[in-house]
């Protein structure tokens, strides 16, 4: 790996090692990335092997756990495609139109889930792979199980007849590692309905499992089926008894279901406290109870505030949620707030979250309507640190076709009040 720079007096410079010349390995393992420069620069005591035009030298380093061995090295790490070809693949359903090309990237990359908390199978994840992670301390990890059953999962992931290793000992292996791995079922109706099995056989190498509904666009597999309300209460069932179980077993629920189940089976979802850390938020898991504290909480710590007439635009399964707390706002603060239910058309009208919303679908569903003196919509919307909804039109493009500026709001209780309020989100 290239050294692109040595910082001035530090180890690396006093050692005489210069920009250009090449990383090889720490401890006599490969250097395969950045990720093996930052394990090794956190430690104490090792050798290091660097390459340059004429000789290789192994420097033997002792220094401060805390103190920086001085190279800079370049942090790209190319992403490892999916070789998996799941029944579910969102990937596989997205609508030919024009989209951001990073959209079709399919990421099953473990070092990406180490660094993002990307969702992984680890069926392109060698054993030597596997004691790296170990080796390096890529923890935690994030893991797309789905099932504990081999031959079941080779077959929703598209691998039948190939040579694929069993998550079940690949867990195992991490565990004893002292690596901490948060699960995920994508639970398909009629297909991986083992979930008592799968919760038995991954629990005890697991930290947390998150299961979620399969989403289906208009696009989607014909031979799956959608999760409705006899299959979300099947699920929330499951749920409620393995965490009653292991509460008592283990001091903590350990395995959730996600926001969606408890809405398809018109069922209150569970109050604060009983998602407990919120490691699976991510996966739209406690995002309904954290907002609603969060909610709260700001509505008592606010006592003045402006509204003015304004207006808002999120998904089907939200809107019930902040028709309810846009109403809350009205009548302590007044003004006039009006709350617009966005139809996924791009997609599909069974994808129902406001985070894949479009900007087509936004335009064409407000135009003409009284949007008041500006709109709010989530940032969830929009890609991570842009302007621009997934089908490429931007929030400039949004607001000059709808007539009103338009502010992006965090997706969070006391976000959403202070936005409505005229509160500073730093305030």
């Amino acid at each position: 790996m290239k050294i692109l720079a040595v910082t001035k007096d530090s180890v690396a410079d006093e050692l005489g090692i210069r920009a250009g010349e090449e990383l090889v390995s720490f401890d006599g393992f490969p250097v395969v990335d950045v990720l093996d420069y930052d394990f090794y620069n956190s430690r104490e005591h090792f050798t290091m092997c660097v390459r340059s035009a004429i000789e290789e030298v192994d420097y033997e380093i002792d220094k401060y756990d805390d103190e920086d061995l001085g190279l800079e090295l370049s942090r790209d790490i190319p992403v490892r495609s999916c070789r998996n070809h799941c029944v579910f693949c969102f990937v596989d359903q997205l609508p030919p139109e024009d989209l951001r090309n990073t959209l079709r990237v399919k990421d099953d990359d473990y070092r990406h889930s180490f660094i993002f908390g990307n969702y992984v199978t680890l069926t392109n994840v060698s054993d030597r792979e596997l004691a790296r992670i170990v080796r390096l301390k890529l923890s935690p990890l994030y893991v797309s199980v789905h099932t504990s059953d081999h031959r079941l999962r080779c077959e929703m992931l598209g691998l039948q007849g190939k040579k694929a290793p069993d998550i079940n000992e690949q867990l195992k292996t991490l565990h004893a590692g002292g690596i901490t791995v948060h699960a995920q079922i994508v639970y398909c109706p009629e297909i991986n309905e083992d979930i008592d099995k799968t919760i038995a056989d991954i629990s005890p190498y697991t930290a947390s499992l998150a299961i979620v509904p399969v989403g289906l666009t208009k696009n989607g597999n014909p031979a799956l089926r959608r999760v409705d309300a006899d299959s979300a209460r099947r699920v929330i069932a499951a749920v409620e008894k393995w965490q009653n179980k292991l509460l008592a077993e283990r001091g903590t629920r350990y395995v959730f279901a996600a926001d969606e189940f408890y809405m398809k089976a018109n069922v209150p979802v569970p109050p604060y406290e009983a998602y407990e850390d919120f490691s699976q938020i991510e996966n739209g898991i406690g995002l309904v109870a954290a907002f609603r504290h969060d909610f709260d909480t700001a509505m008592q710590r606010y006592e003045s505030g402006h509204v003015g007439s304004v207006s808002l635009a999120t998904g089907v399964s939200a809107y019930p949620l902040i028709c309810e707390c846009a109403a809350a706002v009205q009548k302590k603060f007044g003004g006039e707030i009006r709350v617009y239910r966005i139809d996924n058309r791009f997609f599909g009208e069974s994808v129902t979250v406001a985070g894949l919303l479009v900007g087509k679908d936004l335009k064409e569903q407000l135009r003409g309507k009284p949007l008041g003196d500006k709109l709010l919509l989530p940032r969830i919307m929009l890609r991570e640190l842009g302007d621009v909804f997934l089908d490429g039109c931007t929030v400039n493009e949004l607001s000059r076709a709808l007539g009103v500026p338009v502010q992006m709001m965090s997706p969070d209780g006391e976000s959403f009040v202070k936005a409505l309020i005229g509160v500073q989100e730093n305030a």
